[in-house]
């Protein structure tokens, strides 16, 4: 996966540390796969005469089965969906009812919180403890839960803090899971294969006496550059398979099955390119760190995966979202306000790393260090 052009150079134009969108094209070969089954008829509701209209699902059962030592039933358990976006949703469409709790620790995907009135669901906010480098509070997760309860969602690794849950802190949750019976879990996974300085990604999937009481949610958008493929999946019992898989006909059909070939292809051919652009990305998020490390009064986490670096900066009074407009107007950066991502995000920025070139990240952070110590108190 090669990485896309550098931006114009541009000193005064506006750079993004805002949307988590890689800066890098998508595979060749992802590309020639999707452009084969379309040459090949495959422009209809079901792929053509001599496509395996499960080849997707089966390779994502592959690298559950190679990479992580996961078994999964591929035509039971493993349903495509248009990008992570639809399969959370449906994840919390099939485990929850209007009225229900679902148990959030937070800081955590902000999208995802915003979905949730949505479907008249009550989120519970969890701090996670930023002193402990974000750490999982899986007893604070308990005292949050009630009659009402009936679904944990935990974004592994975490958007925007970029942390990862060890396995002691997961094996918690599983036990905490055999005690409530009525509560499901729902993983987001999305980072998963974007890691750095050797973390390990763990998972729940492999507990299959949890699996019907588990959601586990990826996507190609990240991983490999196709945030405009639209292309995710979610991994659940078989009971609850059908039930997603009932829901997702009655929204928007199936996926494009060209996209799933394309999935496949993915899965199957660019594991170096994927190591390719993780290397990138590192080179980004060292560059990002060592140039916020010289910011005056800011504090902040190495991230150990994902795209964003999430700052502390409560020593400057202003609110998250108004600094974060400040800043795109007068400094020409677009931010994330922390706030975004739950209460304990207030007092913070998102700056992802993945959408600028080195140079322009540390232009970025040059611009907001010139911004706040000209703005302190």
């Amino acid at each position: 996966m090669a990485a896309a052009e550098d931006p114009v150079d541009d000193a005064g134009g506006p750079i993004n540390m805002w949307v988590a969108d890689p800066y890098f094209r998508t595979d060749e070969r992802i590309i020639e796969a999707f452009n084969y089954a379309v040459a090949n008829g495959c422009t209809h509701y079901f792929p053509a005469p001599g496509f395996d209209g499960h080849v997707l699902q089966k390779a994502i059962a592959r690298y559950y089965l190679e990479d992580l030592a996961v078994e999964v039933d591929p035509l039971g358990e493993v349903c495509p969906t248009h990008g992570a976006q639809e399969a959370l949703s449906l994840a919390v469409q099939a485990g929850t009812r209007p009225g229900d709790e679902i148990v959030v620790p937070e800081p955590t995907y902000s999208a995802f919180i915003e979905k949730l009135e949505t479907f008249g669901v009550r989120p519970v906010f969890v701090p996670l403890a930023e002193e402990e480098h974000w750490r999982l509070d899986v007893d604070a997760v308990k005292s949050a839960m009630s009659e009402k309860t009936k679904m944990i969602y935990i974004c592994n690794p975490n958007n925007p803090t970029g942390t990862t849950c060890s396995r002691g802190e997961l094996d918690a949750v599983s036990e905490l899971l055999k005690e409530h019976e009525r509560v499901s879990l729902l993983l987001d996974e999305c980072y998963a294969r974007i890691l750095y300085d050797g973390s390990t990604h763990h998972t729940l999937l492999g507990d299959r006496g949890l699996l019907d009481r588990l959601y586990v949610v990826d996507s190609f958008s990240k991983t490999y550059a196709m945030t405009g493929w639209r292309l995710g999946y979610l991994v659940t019992g078989k009971r609850n398979a059908d039930r997603v898989k009932r829901l997702s006909e009655e929204y928007n059909g199936g996926v494009s099955y060209a996209v799933q070939y394309a999935g496949a292809a993915a899965l199957a051919r660019c594991s170096e390119s994927v190591r390719s652009m993780v290397a990138e990305l590192d080179r980004r998020r060292l560059a990002m760190v060592d140039a916020l490390a010289e910011v005056k009064d800011v504090s902040f986490e190495t991230p150990s995966a994902g795209f964003e670096v999430f700052v502390d900066v409560s020593a400057y009074s202003m609110d998250s979202v108004r600094l974060a407009s400040e800043l795109e107007k007068i400094a020409g950066v677009k931010t994330m306000p922390g706030v975004k991502y739950g209460p304990s995000g207030e007092g913070h920025l998102r700056l992802v790393f993945c959408a600028e070139d080195v140079r322009r990240v540390r232009e970025g952070v040059s611009r907001i260090d010139g911004y706040l110590q000209g703005n302190r108190g």
